[in-house]
């Protein structure tokens, strides 16, 4: 009994390997020129690995949630939901002596 592949099989034994086409050498130019610095990918670093912050988990309903994103977005400043947060836990902190 014969593999349904054994033509292919015998085919890549009888097949020559390719030769890699050889390479010429380009000229060096007669001055270095230094390369671009390179960029580094992805995001930037954030608080995610910022030693000064710590991850927290709070539970806030989802209505209280969502006006206070809808409202950081109206206003003009750049403050992020963390942020108000943290200000607002710094106030509290303040207010308590």
């Amino acid at each position: 009994m014969s593999s349904k592949f054994k033509n292919i099989f015998d085919q890549a034994k009888e097949r020559k390997p390719e030769t890699p086409a050889k390479e010429t050498p380009h000229p060096s130019p007669a001055l270095s020129v230094m390369p671009a610095p390179e960029k580094k990918r992805g995001r930037p670093s954030g608080k995610r690995s910022d030693a000064d912050y710590v991850q927290v988990t709070a539970y806030i309903q989802k209505d209280t949630h969502r006006d206070v994103k809808i409202a950081l977005l109206k206003t003009s400043t750049d403050k992020d939901f963390s942020e108000l947060v943290d200000s607002l836990l710094a106030h509290w902190l303040k207010s308590r002596t």
